[in-house]
């Protein structure tokens, strides 16, 4: 969302665009901390080819805000153009009043038709520097280009130099004091020559507004957080297999968790994965994989072993673009069918959908707690969207008590002879672990008395049936009940959105609120199986109109809501491999009031 007025200062969208190589994200990573320093909120969202090797188009698309940013922000305020045909092709998504920054010496010659400057529309302002010219001058190089547009932004902008300059250390902490300080260099001659040579005529200014310098905020993607809630939570053992967009959370542990005493193994493909990973929940000691929807389809059987044998473990699921191998770069919701009802058989299972970044830890730290408690696979969904996202979080502020509190129930040696599937009225049974005195006991995957020896009659089956979805009963039960916002009683529209799309969601309840006099509310559930169904239809039942808004093509949590409500929803399901746009929600509501 951009805002014109006096707030358009304070609420800004910049985009850094170039060819992989440009150093569009290490631009966006400064800018982010940069502003994070003086106290603004900020969510980032990077899109970059799915190519090992990068080609193609990177855009580091950074939304800064006085106020806690729900959204990446639809419309750009600033475009900063590093390679000029890739950013003609980002100009439809420029305010009318938006800033386009770019080389006015380029080292080769435009065609009339590649050459961004030639492309600005009437209302668009743009500002022109000899990026190339001042980098080479800086750095011995074109490779600071970047840096030298960061310093124009500065200047244009009215950020505080220093707060970049810090930035640009950090960024580079693990490299040579000369390299940063040639880095400084060229953001100094980047606001220098902004300084001289740029007359501004643009609405956005932050001079003399910064917030106050900050010191606990940190920069941190989905990924970053969810790893960092694994170390938190004791994991003793990961075991993954390379996949975007979950990679990243393996090379954080890879470094950190043998630290603390744990170990981190690459296993050859995910059915290996998941098997150490049950391996290890059976053993007593928190174990996670993490992977995207290709490795869980791999993942599914022993999943179901899992269930069967009620051994704990933690999945987080960075879902991308499907079917198959899909879209490895690009963000879809579609997994959620798969993480409820991926399985032969009915094989109930936890599913968590964190809707930001600090949630990401919040919830895959409560993920452990909830899979020891009810002795099941937890699978905590994420995206590539959340996954990749960047928003600052204070750690101190992130308390993962908001969830509430499950603790592991476990046996004790008695002269009675031990039961590991005892039946029990929660369908929680005391388990043991390898090596407790008087508490062996085999597992399989085969359906077993509460003695754990395997036995076919149907009516140990449906007892056995009842007792593991009594589990699950429980969980919905002492789970916080789904985050509701908006006026109390009857509603003219009750928007529901999970996961990543909450943000969107939450969003489109404040524009709507602010342009029309309907009564609009929200239902925003963390715990997406099992269904919280009491608290859904409740919610419903206040609606005349119901929407459901995600990412997948067919409104897979709509399917769920439309079930247990037994009522008309309304759907707003995108698969066009973006984050969901706040305005397609509101248009939609407006569509039906």
């Amino acid at each position: 969302m951009s805002v014109k007025t006096d707030n358009a200062s304070r609420d800004v969208v910049i985009a850094v665009c170039g060819a992989a190589g440009d150093g569009s994200i290490a631009a966006g990573q400064i800018l982010n901390m940069a502003a994070t320093t003086m106290g603004y909120h900020v969510m980032n969202f990077d899109s970059f080819p799915a190519e090992i090797r990068g080609f193609g188009k990177s855009v580091a698309h950074s939304r800064i805000s006085r106020d806690k940013a729900l959204t990446p922000g639809t419309m750009v305020n600033c475009l900063v153009a590093l390679d000029d045909p890739h950013s003609i092709t980002e100009l439809h998504s420029l305010t009318q009043d938006g800033v386009v920054i770019y080389d006015s010496k380029p080292a080769d010659y435009h065609e009339e038709d590649q050459a961004v400057a030639g492309w600005i529309q009437p209302g668009m302002i743009g500002y022109g520097a000899p990026l190339r010219d001042l980098s080479a001058q800086a750095t011995k190089s074109s490779k600071s280009r970047n840096i030298v547009a960061l310093g124009v932004i500065s200047y244009v902008f009215g950020f505080e130099p220093g707060a970049f300059h810090e930035a640009i250390h950090r960024r580079w902490s693990g490299k040579s004091e000369s390299l940063r300080e040639m880095n400084v260099e060229a953001f100094n001659l980047g606001y220098e020559y902004a300084e001289a040579n740029i007359d501004k005529v643009d609405p956005i200014d932050f001079k003399n507004i910064t917030e106050g310098h900050v010191t606990d905020a940190n920069i941190v993607s989905g990924n970053e957080a969810a790893a960092k809630a694994c170390l938190d939570a004791n994991l003793r053992l990961y075991v993954g297999y390379p996949i975007t967009p979950a990679t990243k959370i393996m090379e954080i542990l890879a470094k950190q968790l043998p630290k603390q005493g744990g170990v981190v193994v690459q296993s050859e493909d995910e059915i290996s994965a998941i098997c150490h990973v049950i391996g290890g929940g059976f053993a007593g000691k928190r174990s996670c994989t993490a992977t995207s929807g290709p490795g869980v389809c791999l993942m599914t059987e022993a999943l179901n072993l899992a269930v069967m044998a009620e051994v704990p473990c933690v999945l987080i699921n960075a879902q991308r673009g499907g079917p198959s191998t899909g879209l490895p770069t690009k963000t879809e919701q579609s997994d959620l069918n798969l993480a409820i009802y991926g399985a032969s058989g009915e094989s109930p299972r936890a599913v968590l959908a964190p809707a930001n970044v600090g949630e990401c830890y919040q919830i895959t730290r409560k993920a452990f707690e909830v899979a020891d408690g009810f002795q099941t696979p937890v699978i905590v969904l994420m995206d590539f969207f959340l996954s990749n996202r960047m928003e600052d979080v204070r750690w101190q502020a992130e308390d993962p008590g908001t969830w509430g509190t499950y603790e592991d129930v476990l046996a004790e040696p008695s002269e009675e002879e031990y039961k590991r599937f005892a039946f029990t009225e929660s369908g929680i049974s005391p388990r043991s672990y390898p090596g407790m005195q008087d508490l062996q006991h085999p597992i399989t995957g085969l359906e077993h008395t509460e003695d754990s020896l395997p036995a076919y009659s149907g009516e140990n089956h449906t007892r056995m049936m009842a007792k593991r979805q009594r589990k699950l009963d429980k969980l919905a039960r002492e789970w916080p009940g789904p985050e509701v916002v908006g006026p109390e009683g009857d509603l003219d529209v009750g928007i529901i959105s999970w996961g990543s799309t909450v943000g969107a969601g939450k969003n489109a309840i404040k524009q709507l609120q602010a342009k029309t006099d309907a009564r609009i509310g929200g239902l925003f559930p963390r715990l997406v199986w099992p269904l919280q169904t009491d608290a859904i239809t409740e919610f419903a039942g206040r609606c005349e109109h119901l929407v459901v808004a995600e990412t997948n093509y067919t409104g897979q949590f709509a399917n769920l809501v439309q079930q247990v409500t037994l009522r008309e929803v309304t759907r707003v399901a995108e698969a066009a491999a973006r984050p969901l746009p706040t305005q397609i929600i509101v248009d939609r509501v407006q569509d039906l009031l």
